[in-house]
């Protein structure tokens, strides 16, 4: 499926091509270029794309938040959240924008900004439900999770989804319960099979128990509904790793860094089997260096990579800063 999905992307690449050497002002067609490096993971490019996009439909709504989510996945947070700021300060009743900055200031842990920007949207419509979930996960950030639950719930009773029972699993697993957590991942999975997070979510709890078979399982799942989604190879590397296929591991790690060459996560957990189970000490040695390089400075990984290096006897690069 995967191979039959590139042609497809090459084709509508070169359609969108073509139109701007025919009209070079046509900004849906950079916004669509844009989509799809960001879909192949071309962040910069996908950023480009975007920019010129919004140079010439400043007003757009859809192209101001992929230029915002796309500089978030770059590690620039703070320009993400100022553009929708600026924005939604000309456009106060774009309901979208505010719900993606409300997610930007929560992952950013301005809870407070956060929240203000959803009580924001649901002044303009108290039955946004994204607005809510938002709500809800700012509480659950903030371990106040009987605040938390009632949101949530209150989501629901405005229409059930995946998504909100994922969250409700995720309030669990704070709580501590992981059999609450597993029913309301099963719920999410139940209402719509091809939720990536919901088995992905499962799947890191049976990793943390040692049911290997079992979290395979449930990256297998996310795989069948979308051969194409890196982070389900890079968990199923993890879960093959604790079966002990270790050559198996290494074809999902590399796949993925085929696929998108700047993939920290793969790249990380590529180098830890290298060094600890395929006795690969030079191979485990670049792909930590160059994890280094990409990683931001707060990314929890790099201290564990760090002492690799050093372990190995390789020099460490400067510490790039902390993303804020």
């Amino acid at each position: 499926m995967a191979e039959r999905g590139r042609p497809a992307a090459r084709r509508a690449r070169d359609a969108f091509e073509e139109a701007l050497e025919i009209e070079p002002t046509l900004w849906e067609a950079r916004y669509n270029l844009g989509v799809l490096s960001r879909r192949e993971g071309e962040l910069t490019n996908a950023a480009t794309a975007f920019e010129a996009s919004r140079a010439l439909a400043p007003n757009s709504s859809d192209v101001l938040r992929a230029l915002a989510e796309v500089r978030w996945a770059l590690g620039e947070h703070d320009e993400a959240t100022s553009l929708l700021t600026s924005y939604v300060g000309d456009h106060a009743d774009d309901v979208p924008a505010r719900v993606s900055l409300a997610t930007m200031l929560r992952e950013q842990r301005n809870y407070d900004g956060a929240l203000s920007q959803a009580r924001e949207v649901l002044v303009r419509d108290p039955r946004n439900v994204a607005a809510l979930a938002e709500v809800g996960r700012v509480y659950r950030a903030r371990e106040q999770y009987d605040v938390a639950e009632l949101v949530f719930r209150k989501a629901l009773d405005l229409g059930e989804s995946a998504a909100l029972h994922n969250d409700l699993g995720l309030l669990e697993l704070a709580r501590g319960d992981t059999q609450a957590a597993f029913e309301q991942f099963r719920a999410a999975i139940a209402l719509d099979a091809a939720f990536a997070p919901a088995h992905i979510n499962q799947g890191a709890v049976l990793l943390r128990a040692g049911d290997y078979p079992g979290a395979e399982a449930e990256y297998r799942a996310v795989l069948e509904h979308d051969a194409e989604n890196l982070d389900a190879r890079v968990c199923l590397g993890a879960a093959l790793r604790g079966r002990g296929e270790h050559r198996a591991a290494r074809r999902e790690y590399e796949a993925v860094l085929e696929a998108q060459p700047n993939h920290t996560a793969a790249m990380f957990n590529l180098g830890v089997l290298l060094a600890e189970f395929l006795d690969d000490r030079a191979g485990a040695l670049e792909r930590f260096r160059r994890y280094l390089e990409l990683a931001p400075g707060g990314a929890p990984e790099r201290e564990m990579a760090e002492r690799y290096v050093r372990d190995i006897g390789g020099e460490l690069a400067p510490r790039p800063p902390e993303a804020s």
